[in-house]
């Protein structure tokens, strides 16, 4: 009798611990959602393609500058919280971006020649190698 006492204020502790709201904790801590990760992930690409093509400015004397213009703006707007204005923060950086790629030449990147997809074949449009299959060799 007296273990099927303990076993039921085992029980009816189990069920009063479940009852109330739990707190979640996380294993991996402060995980960002998918949405910060992706905005993140655009803001790096684009803050590395500037300091690229500034790279590509051949005067020091103006090289400086630009790069001071371009950390000085990307930490500026870091403290930026408004959804609306990292948007127009982000379109304004990618047309800023593409002004000063076409200042300095850069070019973007460019198909591998020697890939298998580029080959321009008069017999076969799609690039396939090989025309039949190999069972149906006669």
């Amino acid at each position: 009798m007296s273990s099927s006492k303990a076993g039921r204020s085992i029980v009816q502790n189990i069920v009063v611990n479940t009852t109330g709201p739990r707190k979640r904790r996380s294993r991996l801590g402060n995980v960002p959602s998918l949405k910060e990760f992706v905005h993140k992930t655009t803001v790096l690409r684009q803050y590395r393609d500037f300091l690229k093509a500034v790279r590509l400015i051949p005067d020091d004397v103006d090289r400086k500058p630009v790069h001071m213009e371009v950390r000085d703006t990307f930490r500026k707007l870091s403290y930026e919280t408004d959804e609306l204005s990292v948007e127009m923060a982000i379109k304004d950086g990618e047309r800023r971006l593409k002004q000063v790629q076409s200042m300095v030449g850069h070019r973007a990147a460019t198909k591998d020649a020697d890939s298998w997809l580029n080959i321009d074949d008069q017999e076969d449009p799609r690039g396939r190698v090989g025309v039949e299959w190999p069972w149906q060799k006669k």
